[in-house]
């Protein structure tokens, strides 16, 4: 592993040290019995290197992690840096995907199991699985595939992929195994791949590391060098490869394998927080949405309100965004009173109005990943006191529980709603062990129709406020034609106390 320092200030003075397994500090130096070693480059940067079983690199979450600390003095003030230097550990036993698995050619395949393997065995060599296949329904598929087996066998499968350009698979060679001494070493191989198979006694390197025994084997693929009148060139890459299979020292089950190649490639996927936002749109489109300055958002009675929830920093196509539950409140907190919108991925079959799910492609095809997306649609309603039947007025605000899923072969992450059977709104409660619940960046404000034109009056009659009014407009909110004269009557009555002098009586 290698990290690289750029060249400090002429004028700063600095320490470099690194961290031991137990959080001790040391001066990080050229130091062959750790493993260490500190060189500069021409520009003035520095590289420091550390092998994987030095004093300073310990093994964590699938990588191994080295602590460098940097403490800089720079015109009397004192800076301290921190950096964790990992390189990844690559699976060498997981199953290839299905794509990767079309992609090899009948004529490239090679048998990694006998023709009666079942499929979870297969897979859980790290092959490909064809069941169409009678003769070779187990083949392999990976760039790398490498197994430690019970019997104490070594089993190294590469591909003539795994570089860029492919590798000549007749110049791989395992550097650690001489083939005169050892009768058992068992080469194959075929346009695409090469396999190795060998017993740990056939020279492979061993350590110990605790409670467990190491074997380390190296392999390595030379380049075809043309000369000509004093001039050398190649086409080929260089491959350089180190297997080691951990066992325990009381038995013979193998611990793990671990695979080191030169450079270590960047890890495929990574661990992180889910970011999900929700976001009301402006239209049916999803053309453009609400701003923060826009809410809270007003909506009529029963108008549609255009939700969507994504996910946020994330680029992995393979992923599906799953809504398990969603409700509204009239608060920002998840508290009661609550209305169920979607419950079990389907929209709550309850309502007299149902949630309107909307694809993310059929919507906007100009989406990166429109499986990120999840959109729905609800006509607009108000929550009511139980007893009176009359609004309770104020915002609403909306709640989903979501999760991330990746397909696989027990696993589609599609949702069938068709099937689902109606439950009354008693049934349906929040979980509160969902880990991920994102809210709407504001409220809605739902109002009548004629608490619509009431609204668009109050730039003349703002000011207004009587007990006449106020009752009014509260029975206004039960509706009816007495209202409505109700309403009339006090805004008049209002507006001619406001405005005197442009009213007379006559006789």
């Amino acid at each position: 592993m290698q990290f690289s320092l750029p060249s400090l200030d002429i004028d700063a003075a600095f320490v470099l040290t690194v961290l031991d397994n137990q959080g001790k500090s040391h001066y990080l130096h050229n130091n062959s019995a750790c493993g260490t070693w500190v060189g500069l480059k021409p520009d003035g940067s520095m590289v420091i290197g550390a092998a994987y079983d030095g004093c300073y690199v310990r093994e964590k979450d699938g990588a191994y992690v080295m602590t460098i600390t940097l403490e800089e003095v720079l015109n009397g003030e004192v800076q301290h840096h921190r950096k964790d230097l990992k390189c990844p550990i690559l699976p060498a036993m997981d199953s290839p995907s299905p794509d990767v698995c079309a992609a090899i050619k009948r004529e490239d395949r090679l048998s990694c199991a006998n023709p009666r393997v079942a499929k979870d065995l297969c897979e859980g060599l790290g092959c490909c699985f064809s069941p169409r296949d009678s003769a070779m329904p187990c083949y392999y598929g990976n760039k790398l595939t490498a197994q430690c087996t019970a019997d104490n066998h070594v089993l190294v499968a590469i591909y003539k992929d795994m570089t860029t350009p492919s590798l000549i698979l007749d110049s791989v060679n395992l550097l650690t195994v001489n083939p005169a001494s050892c009768p058992e070493l068992s080469v194959s191989n075929n346009n695409a791949f090469i396999v190795f198979r060998f017993p740990l006694s056939c020279g492979s390197s061993f350590q110990m590391d605790g409670d467990k025994m190491v074997y380390e084997n190296r392999f390595e693929a030379t380049k075809d060098v043309v000369t000509w009148q004093g001039t050398s060139i190649t086409r080929d890459s260089t491959m350089r490869l180190t297997i080691r299979c951990g066992y325990a020292r009381s038995g013979i089950v193998p611990l793990q394998v671990e695979v080191f190649t030169l450079p270590p490639p960047l890890p495929v996927s990574t661990y992180g927080p889910l970011l999900l936002e929700m976001r009301i749109a402006r239209d049916q489109q999803y053309a453009s949405y609400f701003s923060e300055g826009d809410y809270p958002v007003v909506k009529l009675l029963r108008e549609p309100v255009y939700l969507e929830v994504r996910i946020l920093q994330r680029t992995d196509a393979s992923l599906v965004l799953i809504l398990h539950e969603c409700w509204a409140t009239s608060s920002e907190a998840t508290q009661q009173p609550q209305w169920p919108i979607l419950v079990n991925r389907c929209p709550f079959t309850g309502d007299n109005y149902l949630t309107q799910l909307i694809p993310a492609g059929a919507a906007s095809l100009n989406v990166p990943f429109p499986s990120h997306y999840q959109r729905f649609s609800i006509n607009t309603f108000t929550f009511v006191d139980e007893r009176s039947q009359l609004s309770l007025g104020g915002l609403v605000y909306f709640h989903c529980s979501a999760s991330v899923c990746v397909p696989s072969t027990s696993e589609s992450c599609r949702t069938n709603c068709a099937r689902r059977k109606k439950r009354v709104a008693e049934m349906w409660v929040v979980e509160e062990h969902m880990e991920n619940i994102v809210t709407s960046d504001g409220p809605v404000d739902f109002i009548a129709e004629q608490d619509e034109q009431t609204r668009t009056m109050k730039g003349d009659l703002g000011a207004c406020s009587s007990p006449l009014l106020d009752w009014a407009r509260g029975v206004a909110a039960a509706g009816g034609v007495l209202a409505v004269i109700l309403v009339v009557m006090a805004l008049w009555n209002c507006h001619r106390n406001q405005n005197p002098k442009m009213y007379t009586v006559k006789a």
